[in-house]
């Protein structure tokens, strides 16, 4: 087989040298049983087996950052090398902070850089002792100089840990090149949809059902909802009680997206609908409620606000509000999407990011929905919001509610229809091939657990959602500045 390599003058560090350069990364799985083709600090070293706890590489080995100990520090740098593909693939276990709290800070990544040193892409430890795979996105670079570089500088003396193996560059590691163009979404039907817009945002809503179809950041040119067909809008529940409590219907669902919607109310800047009991449950028994969600723009974004007027005589339990389904993640072209991650804050100072666009992990051993993430306020976040950002993009979107009567919350999210059963190199979300036709995409919602007696009206507390330019840092300042329309 002919070889790749040929000779050329590579810039690193300020350092110019003359170095043979191959199309692929050199020892990328550190088969040969040493750093041939690599720069390693001291703390690195080559592992063959699992370390009491390590598993999933490939091959007979892996790099590891803890040859002394886990407060140690220290870089693991390749052979720059010419990128002769779209990505660099790569196995990765370890930690990125306490816990995978995100407490004290972020720390643990592999970047793929050009010559220069400018960062291309990053990818962080996903806070497990299993490999998993990740891709560091270098489309648009194709044919020039770049390096991997491993960071571990967590200074704990546990959860500090960085593994990789098995790094290699690919072709685009999605079902289009990351760098394409997105499929543009339908048009706006004034037959179909009813439509809600100011100089910041467009919102359509469906007239048949009154679910929420598209939520557009027209400042940044950017879709929340990509997959319309998964639109939702709310739902709750009314529990129906046995002779025992083992006896209780606790999942007496009343689907918004299933009802019909009898009225709507339209202003300029506010869109008012109205639901009309009785109101059916999936099985299509019908009770005795009436629904009202409001969408309102403000300066501070799009206000939503739902009001369950319950004349039955049961009680009213979980509540999910709003369903913002089809969510695909945040950006301009495929690799935007995929490298999406959803925000959670831990405390005051921290937040942890969990990259659900590409490897969505199921956090529920029930099997009666899709896979599900949940993060419970106050005891799981310490403050009721969430965001989706990406480092390709300078922008942003906050979800975020105030507290509720009972305190309790949780930010509940499900991918649709179902995730790969083994995560593979673009992840674990369903290919085109395995879907058919039918749609995929997250859904969205808070869970308030408070509910409200029999005979009583339901007010759930307001959210927001606001795209914004930067990260998390304005996520923060936008819920401390008000969880109330104004």
């Amino acid at each position: 087989m002919k070889s790749l390599l040929r000779p050329t003058f590579v810039a690193l560090f300020g350092l110019v040298f003359t170095a043979p350069l191959f199309a692929q990364v050199t020892n990328g799985g550190f088969e040969t049983g040493d750093f041939a083709g690599w720069t390693a600090d001291a703390n690195w070293v080559i592992a063959n087996d699992s370390r009491g706890y390590y598993a999933g590489w490939q091959g007979a080995y892996w790099a590891w950052s803890g040859g002394k100990g886990e407060a140690a520090t220290g870089k693991l740098r390749s052979n720059p090398f010419r990128l002769d593909k779209d990505a660099v693939h790569l196995m990765i276990a370890g930690w990125d902070s306490r816990q995978g709290t995100g407490k004290p800070r972020r720390w643990n990544y592999v970047t793929l850089n050009l010559a220069s040193g400018r960062e291309l892409d990053r990818v962080w430890a996903p806070n497990t002792t299993t490999f998993v795979p990740a891709i560091l996105d270098g489309s648009g670079y194709r044919g020039q100089t770049v390096y991997i570089e491993a960071v571990d500088d967590a200074e704990e003396a546990t959860y500090s840990m960085l593994c990789i193996d098995d790094v290699r560059t690919v072709f685009a590691s999605f079902p289009e090149p990351p760098s394409g163009p997105l499929s543009p979404l339908p048009a706006f039907d004034a037959h179909k949809s009813l439509k809600l817009e100011d100089d910041r945002y467009l919102v359509e809503v469906n007239r048949a059902n009154g679910t929420i179809s598209r939520i557009r950041d027209k400042q940044g040119d950017l879709e929340l909802i990509r997959e319309p067909r998964l639109a939702d809008n709310f739902r709750f529940t009314l529990p129906i009680p046995g002779k025992e409590p083992w006896q209780t219907i606790e999942a007496n669902y009343i689907y918004g997206r299933q009802q019909k919607l009898s009225s709507f109310d339209a202003s300029a800047k506010k869109l008012t609908l109205h639901w009309n009991k009785p109101l059916r449950n999936y099985l299509g028994q019908r009770f005795d409620v009436s629904a009202v969600m409001g969408i309102e723009l403000t300066q501070q974004g799009v206000w939503f606000s739902l009001r369950i007027d319950n004349a039955s005589r049961y009680q009213i339990g979980e509540v999910f509000f709003p369903l913002v389904g089809g969510i695909e993640g945040i950006g301009k072209n495929v690799g935007q999407l995929k490298a999406t991650v959803l925000n959670t804050p831990t405390s005051p100072e921290a937040v942890s990011a969990n990259g659900i666009f590409r490897v969505f992990t199921n956090m529920s051993w029930l099997g009666d929905q899709g896979p599900e993430q949940f993060y419970s306020y106050p005891k799981g976040t310490s403050r009721p919001w969430m965001e989706f950002s990406t480092r390709k993009s300078n922008r942003s979107v906050y979800m975020g509610t105030r507290q509720s009567a009972g305190g309790a919350k949780v930010l509940r999210l499900e991918l649709v229809p179902s995730n790969s059963a083994t995560v593979r190199e673009d992840g674990n979300w369903p290919r085109p091939g395995e879907l058919r036709g039918q749609p995929v995409g997250v859904s969205a919602c808070f869970v308030d657990f408070v509910g409200a007696p029999a005979h009583n009206s339901y007010q759930a507390a307001p959210v927001l959602i606001s795209f914004h330019d930067g990260d998390w840092h304005e996520a923060k300042k936008i819920y401390q500045n008000g969880n109330v329309p104004r």
